[in-house]
């Protein structure tokens, strides 16, 4: 008899992202022998499919957006067909077409996670949210402001949210070989690299980043964005407008992050929304002092002044101030890079976001059958 917990996962899609990062190396690291998953994207699959583990399936649904009154009964006659125990949504649309289809399906253990968001959504929205929420078993954000942003805009009670970090895979982010990544760019010895890793879209704010290279004034910095995104041609036109165009390379989405980390000298994240950043934990666990804005779980993870240096959102004095105070102290840069990966290694390994996901299935599941 086959006694393992089976888990429907639902997200969008599996398309390059931090959420559905996540989602893969939770996936990935469950027990096999105790738990079973099965993944739902609404619309298509996705690149980062092809890093899950073999013998996961991926179910897609192809909803092209938009309201779909087909979409929870298709949903419904897939939960039937996988038969799980728990349905776990990730972020508000899954949300909503996941708990109907459960509900419809007869499962009765619904579990939803938030991993970042604005909330700009109709009053009728939140109340929906609201209302499903308290019919689920678990109520999760990956960050503390995160919580409390969707305890305060939904009115879900902040009691009842649970937060749960996301963590890293230490054996994969591991102080990888400089020069080799390095010379893998056409790096000179005396450059200062100043990296990020993300989507190009607007949330992202790399715009302030390209800007404060060009108020710092320093001409041995090159700027590496790893990732694509439809900001991408706007912000190849801003280096350009800034006279800094030679100092920015833009590499599209790699496979090989782990690979060019090591090749950064300080890691900016400068965004206007965040949830628990994967890149920047990635970054820590690679020994890289970060500079980050001061939104979502970003100071969750980076202690100002300790790991990395945290600015206001949307300061472009403050970030040219942290830069500056970093691109202008070797030594300051090393000891906040290792004090990055030594929190990383304690407080968000991946080994201990799975401790905390696998408890969060056992102790749902025993509140859905009523056992206490």
């Amino acid at each position: 008899m086959d006694n393992k917990i089976r888990i429907q996962h639902v997200v969008l899609s599996l398309q390059p992202g931090g959420l559905e990062n996540g989602v893969v190396n939770i996936v990935n690291h469950l027990s096999p022998d105790r738990f079973q998953s099965h993944i739902c994207c609404l619309k298509r699959s996705g690149e980062f499919g092809a890093r899950l583990n073999a013998g996961i399936p991926v179910h897609e649904m192809g909803w092209r957006g938009g309201n779909s009154l087909s979409l929870p009964l298709r949903l419904a006659r897939l939960f039937r067909k996988t038969r799980p125990d728990i349905v776990h949504t990730r972020n508000v649309e899954a949300f909503f077409y996941g708990f109907l289809g459960a509900k419809l399906a007869g499962v009765n253990c619904v579990i939803h996670s938030e991993h970042g968001r604005t909330f700009d959504d109709r009053p009728i929205r939140f109340h929906v949210q609201r209302w499903f929420s308290a019919r689920t078993q678990a109520v999760c954000a990956v960050s503390r402001q995160l919580k409390r942003d969707l305890a305060f805009h939904t009115g879900i009670p902040e009691n009842s949210i649970q937060v749960l970090h996301n963590g890293v895979d230490l054996a994969r982010f591991n102080s990888g070989n400089r020069n080799r990544a390095r010379q893998s760019l056409g790096l000179r010895d005396g450059d200062l690299v100043i990296g990020s890793v993300g989507r190009l879209v607007a949330v992202k704010n790399y715009a302030l980043l390209l800007n404060a290279i060009a108020a710092l004034g320093r001409r041995d910095i090159v700027v590496v964005l790893v990732g694509d995104g439809p900001e991408r041609p706007a912000l190849e036109q801003l280096s350009r407008a800034l006279d800094i165009e030679s100092m920015v390379r833009f590499l599209g989405h790699r496979d090989d992050v782990m690979t060019l980390l090591p090749a950064m000298d300080v890691f900016v994240l400068p965004s206007i929304s965040e949830g628990h950043s994967n890149t920047l934990l990635e970054a820590m666990a690679s020994g890289i002092a970060s500079v980050v804005s001061d939104v979502g779980g970003n100071p969750d993870i980076v202690s100002h002044a300790k790991e990395g240096l945290v600015f206001g959102c949307g300061d472009q004095d403050a970030l040219v101030a942290c830069l500056g105070r970093l691109c202008g102290d070797a030594q300051l840069r090393r000891s906040m890079g290792a004090a990055a990966r030594e929190r990383v290694m304690h407080e968000f390994s991946i080994d201990a976001m799975i401790r905390r996901y696998e408890g969060l299935y056992v102790q749902a599941l025993f509140d859905a059958m009523g056992v206490e």
